[in-house]
């Protein structure tokens, strides 16, 4: 026989953990602080007869999660619940488990507790299957039993005539002889198929035969969270979120449409290799007793916390717990985690229009009147250059990509390695708003996928990045757009790989390697920064001044709290002269060679992606800008910071005149 103790008192749980084992003779005792050593031990173990375990921890982490994890493997496992927490309105999770009041509870009551455990008459183990394997069913074959309800059970199978894997649900021998629940089930079917959402498993077929009823379902993509559970796999805080955002984004679509559902389970949750989550059809007719949603909602984010993998990620579950969402304030809640944590929680977000520029209403009188005289010279070059009865949207002419030439030779590249490039060119500037729009506007007349990279997904079905008709549009209009002033000579943003690489294949010209990048920014003697090794403050367009709360004043260092166009005047120059390699948006490479391959993500060595140079405006300064190799999740993340420039192996062809 197996206890497995876990507390999080390490003072009385050791004193607890010696009486257990001095008064239970027979039994193996193993103790654990949290859920986390716990549920690594459970994974691994051969056999767990008792749970005892904390109801709450401090952490906001629940033995009801422990619970359901230690079932997932020893289904007949006994349960009891220490509290030092009042535990009223949680009786549907305690479920069958007993519960002991900490006050605190001396060893005698808890020896007591354990072996009325151990007297309760427990259900005998699952009946036998209905449905042996190797069972056809009318058009399914059954392959294996994974559950079993009061009413029904639950079977892998395979549909014969498409050998498609599918869930079949069987209603039990014995109920079939029940005329209100054949209609339930019936009823239940029919709500099932009527509901229809990309992550949701939908259902099949619904059909008897041999005197059976029956419907098959989808058997979602990847593996339930009560699987990963049996692991030693945990998920990052932005993994997590993507989880969390596609269960939320399928319970808010169906509840909103009134269908009623039972409880989340581990073994409804799916994840696939992309960390993209869906979720079993667990909908049914409605009933008179209305669900509480955010009860509902705090139960889904306690199934989440064994998988994750670190402070972050808890820290994540808990904010969501403590800001006691229904299942569409958790959406919207997801959404805005989503956009917080792009360029790794360093852009974020903007809702408001704020002022590029806010200047110091304390600089004595002499400032200003500099400050006065330069814009006056400013706008007298301007009318002077563009003719003084034009207006902004007249003046927002999109500049051609300039192309600029990098010498063959050795260069310094990363850490005192030298490395030798041939002869290459690179665009002087980002990829601007304006050169962006011309690329789409190609393309509906371009054969469709024609600039397309042979790996692009085959979801991607288009290149224009997200809210792009808003800020196009801004941009043609010379205003604003999330608050910093826009043309389009404004550098794109909001582009993912496939896109980058897409508008370089349409300009016949390519993605710069990484090796390229760092020797047009650095140049041959590999400078710390483009202009040399000392910093200045004000040289780059960088995160010292950024701000991302809503109505912020960014931008006191720079003059820009986001994106600065590529026609300003800036000190961000390389020694061959490519333009804002430090600051303003982060850039897409092509690899570290020219090889074309990508290097495995360091946190997922399973996993390649294209690299990321170059500091933003949402970065703060440091000695790596041109150095540092940022990896991202994959060549699909798109954010507010990241854009690209082009580079070509041979010379550009000369302008017509």
């Amino acid at each position: 026989m197996t206890l497995l103790f876990v507390d999080s008192n390490a003072a009385l749980r050791g004193t607890r953990t010696i009486w257990l084992r001095e008064n239970l003779p027979g039994f193996t005792i193993v103790d654990f602080p949290g859920p986390a050593l716990a549920t690594a031990w459970i994974a691994k173990a051969d056999s767990l007869d008792v749970l005892v375990t904390e109801a709450i921890f401090p952490t906001q982490e629940t033995g009801f999660t422990l619970r359901d994890t230690a079932r997932a493997r020893f289904p007949q496992a006994r349960v009891l619940f220490t509290t030092r927490y009042d535990l009223t309105g949680f009786e549907a999770q305690i479920a069958d488990g007993l519960v002991l009041k900490d006050a605190p509870y001396t060893p005698e009551k808890l020896l007591e507790r354990v072996r009325s455990l151990m007297t309760q008459t427990v259900e005998s183990d699952d009946p036998a299957p209905v449905m042996q394997p190797g069972t056809v069913l009318g058009n399914y074959q059954v392959l294996e039993r994974l559950y079993v309800e009061k009413e029904a059970e639950t079977y892998r199978a395979l549909q014969v005539a498409v050998q498609r894997p599918v869930a079949l649900v069987l209603l039990r021998p014995e109920q079939l002889k029940q005329p209100q629940v054949v209609a339930k089930f019936k009823e239940r079917e029919r709500v099932k198929a009527s509901l229809m959402h990309p992550r949701i498993a939908p259902l099949y077929e619904a059909g008897e035969a041999n005197g059976w009823l029956f419907y098959s379902r989808e058997l979602p993509r990847g593996r339930s969270l009560a699987e990963i559970e049996l692991t030693d796999e945990a998920l990052s805080e932005r993994r997590l979120a993507e989880v969390l955002h596609g269960v939320a984004e399928a319970m808010q679509f169906a509840t909103e449409r009134g269908y009623h559902h039972r409880s989340l389970a581990p073994r409804d949750i799916y994840i696939d290799a992309e960390h993209q989550a869906s979720i079993v059809n667990i909908f049914r007719p409605a009933v008179d007793d209305k669900r509480d949603a955010k009860a509902d909602v705090r139960a889904f984010l306690d199934l989440l916390r064994p998988i994750a993998s670190d402070g972050k990620a808890r820290g994540l579950l808990q904010s969501l717990a403590e800001a006691n969402h229904d299942w569409k304030g958790l959406l919207n809640a997801l959404d805005d985690v989503r956009d917080d944590m792009r360029e790794r929680s360093i852009v974020r977000k903007i809702e408001a229009e704020t002022m590029p520029v806010n200047v110091d209403g304390q600089k004595p009188w002499w400032v200003w009147m500099m400050i006065v005289l330069t814009l006056v010279i400013v706008a007298a070059l301007g009318a002077f250059m563009n003719g003084s009865n034009t207006t902004p949207a007249a003046n927002a002419t999109a500049l051609p990509i300039e192309l600029v030439k990098i010498p063959a030779g050795s260069f310094e590249y990363q850490q005192n390695e030298q490395v030798k490039l041939p002869e290459f060119w690179i665009s002087k500037h980002e990829v601007t708003i304006g050169q962006y729009a011309e690329f789409l506007q190609a393309l509906k007349t371009a054969v469709p996928g024609a600039h397309d990279h042979p790996l692009q997904p085959k979801t991607k079905t288009g290149h224009e990045p997200v809210k792009w008709s808003q800020y196009h549009a801004a941009a043609e209009a010379g205003t604003t757009f999330n608050g910093e002033s826009i043309t389009l000579n404004t550098p794109v943003s909001q582009v993912d790989w496939w896109d980058a690489y897409a508008f370089a294949k349409w300009k016949g010209q390519r993605l710069p390697t990484e090796q390229e990048w760092e020797k047009a920014a650095r140049g041959a003697k590999g400078f710390r920064y483009p202009w040399g090794n000392e910093p200045l403050n004000n040289a780059a367009n960088l995160g010292d001044d950024y701000n991302a709360a809503p109505k912020s004043k960014g931008g006191k260092i720079d003059g820009y709290n986001l994106w600065a166009p590529i026609t300003r005047i800036t000190r961000d120059v390389s020694p061959y002269g490519v333009c804002d390699m430090a600051g303003n948006v982060s850039e897409w490479t092509a690899g570290e060679t020219q090889d074309g391959e990508w290097p495995a993500h360091p946190d997922y060595i399973d996993i390649t992606v294209p690299v990321v140079r170059g500091g933003h405006f949402g970065l703060k300064s440091n000695d790596h800008l041109l150095t540092d190799r940022r990896f991202p999740e994959s060549a699909n993340e798109a954010t507010l910071a990241r854009g690209f420039r082009t580079a070509s192996s041979t010379a550009p062809a000369k302008p017509k005149p």
